[in-house]
């Protein structure tokens, strides 16, 4: 979708001309601007700048005859300050009325009903400086839009998952009133849609004033009047200033009707399309290439020769570095992955070769575009599903094989949900952050480590630590990490020094690692310890998975020990 491009934002607002003699007579020049907006994507529905003031409001469709709309331009225009209110009024043949007076009642009357999409208020005598711009709850709660602060945008995500901006606010604030401005935009895909859903059309104002900075008298000018369809004008020029004042009628270019054809094709199933997967035919134990459309699979309980909807599809891992890489978009759990607001896939799993698999029939419902994503990836199988998935997904049994680092998550949360004083919460956020690798990539291993390391070790506090109930003659050194202190601190509790170092070495082994690996290292202690991971455990992921569990250990030991004063109390 485009995007109104600050030139165009200064071409409306003329600071680059402002000593230009022929700029400074040709404020009619603007009308053009709004022309060609009005057939943009991203449309103009606000704009206040020393040279410029353009406010569009919606006012009912069946109002703006041509006779209706001419008449605007000598009513009083919209006023951005002007909002609903508590009218009140004291008259000596009706006495005293209140009631809720609208912020266009005292607008022309094809206004009368419109509905006003721009606002400010200013808290007198509170409220300093800059005065916020607000939009129409009305338009924003409508096309289901949220405040985003840093794109200073009304936002949405869409069909892919991503942000999208909707409604922008653009703002220049200088030092010279001359060279800011406030202009608003939207989509005018949504705006139509907002339009034909509440019969309305978009009436802009508009005012054009050239003039040099700080002003000059007006002398004798020439005045002129424009009138076309839905767009009337007057204006006026002399020597070195101009004017042009008046009213355009954007109207929408799309029926309720034809919202809802648009809205059926989008369920119409036949207009989906469906990428084409290597799988394992599991019905006729073969390797086949079909498409995942629900025409080319079937159930258990259908008669039929296609295979199964729960044939397996097989990738190499890399297809999950996407979803590990955006975390603020995807959602990926130990056996699920989601987009938010888009789609959802219900299952996948790693098998003993190392390759990422799912069922053809969750392939089928993502987006087209994701198909693709993942038929990119997708490889013939070199070995069979993981023995986890056959008995959660095909035999329907419960998984109750220990998993170490969904187990050592759990352990952590139990501790979050109510910590001791040593410990401080770690929280969703960097629990979900901590995945077994996927791949043989060491950068993924390293990450992981570091993920793992920032979830565990740094959930340690070393001045709790120091101030625990052990035995007597315990000393701290200035400086020691947590690590060192929760060493002595186990010692000074009972336990051997066979025991401190079983259940300190995990920890330290991550510690050690994230630094190598994550830190400055020399490269050959990186290498060194790359090389010691995978002639151990075969893969780098095997080696997490190990760690995992002595950490998952360690930390049940530790949380014995130590225990939590706050249950005692």
């Amino acid at each position: 979708m485009g995007q109104l491009k600050i030139e165009s934002l200064d071409a409306i607002t003329g600071k680059q001309n402002g000593d230009d003699l022929s700029w400074l007579v040709a404020a009619e020049d603007s009308v053009d601007f709004l022309k060609r907006n009005a057939t943009e994507d991203v449309i103009v529905i606000y704009a206040s700048a020393p040279n410029v003031l353009i406010h569009g409001v919606l006012s009912l469709a069946r109002k703006l005859t041509p006779q209706d709309t001419s008449d605007l331009q000598h009513e009083n225009p919209p006023d951005t300050y002007n909002s609903w209110s508590i009218a009140q009024e004291w008259s000596r043949a009706r006495g005293r009325r209140m009631y809720l007076a609208p912020p266009l009642s005292h607008c022309g009357k094809a206004l009368v009903g419109a509905e006003k999409l721009v606002f400010k208020r200013r808290f007198t005598g509170v409220q300093q400086g800059h005065v916020p711009i607000e939009l129409s709850q009305k338009l924003v709660h409508s096309l289901d839009l949220h405040w985003v602060p840093e794109r200073h945008a009304y936002c949405r995500l869409d069909e892919r998952g991503d942000i999208e901006e909707v409604i922008k606010i653009h703002e220049r604030d200088t030092s010279s009133v001359w060279r800011s401005f406030e202009v608003v935009t939207i989509l005018r895909r949504d705006l139509e849609k907002f339009m034909a859903l509440s019969k309305t059309a978009l009436v802009l104002r508009f005012d054009f004033t050239r003039m040099r900075e700080g002003g000059h008298g007006w002398g004798e000018f020439e005045r002129y009047e424009r009138s076309a369809e839905d767009l009337y004008y007057h204006g006026g020029v002399d020597a070195q200033a101009s004017f042009c004042n008046g009213v355009m009628v954007v109207r929408p270019r799309v029926t309720v009707k034809q919202l809802v054809e648009a809205w059926k094709g989008e369920e119409n199933p036949k207009k989906r399309q469906y990428a084409t997967f290597k799988i394992i035919d599991r019905k006729n134990n073969a390797n086949v290439e079909t498409s995942c459309a629900p025409e080319c699979i079937v159930s258990y309980f259908e008669q039929s020769a296609l295979p199964w909807e729960v044939s397996p599809a097989f990738f190499r891992p890399e297809v999950l570095a996407k979803y590990k890489n955006d975390p603020e978009k995807y959602k990926l759990e130990d056996r699920s992955i989601s987009c938010r607001n888009a789609w959802h896939l219900p299952t996948y799993d790693i098998n003993e070769a190392g390759q990422v698999h799912t069922y053809i029939v969750y392939l089928s419902k993502l987006p087209y575009e994701e198909q693709l994503y993942w038929q990119s990836f997708n490889e013939w199988p070199k070995g069979t599903i993981s023995s986890r998935a056959h008995q959660t997904d095909i035999l329907g049994e419960w998984d109750l094989e220990p998993e170490p680092l969904r187990d050592l998550k759990q352990r952590i949360a139990k501790l979050d949900k109510n910590p001791p004083a040593w410990w401080k919460p770690r929280g969703e956020q960097l629990a979900d952050a901590v995945r077994l690798p996927a791949t043989g990539s060491v950068k993924e291993w390293a990450d992981e480590l570091l993920a793992l390391d920032q979830l565990l070790v740094e959930g340690f506090l070393v001045k709790p630590l120091t101030r625990l109930p052990v035995s007597a003659g315990l000393k701290f050194e200035t400086g020691w990490g947590s690590l060192r202190v929760l060493q002595e601190v186990l010692g000074g509790c009972g336990l051997t020094p066979e025991q401190v170092r079983e259940t300190m070495t995990p920890l330290q082994q991550l510690h050690r690692l994230r630094t190598l690996v994550k830190g400055h290292a020399a490269g050959d202690e990186k290498n060194t310890a790359v090389a010691a991971a995978m002639e151990e455990f075969g893969t780098l992921r095997a080696h997490f998975q190990n760690l995992a569990g002595q950490c998952d250990r360690s930390l049940g030991t530790i949380r014995e020990v130590l225990g939590n004063p706050q249950e005692k109390a």
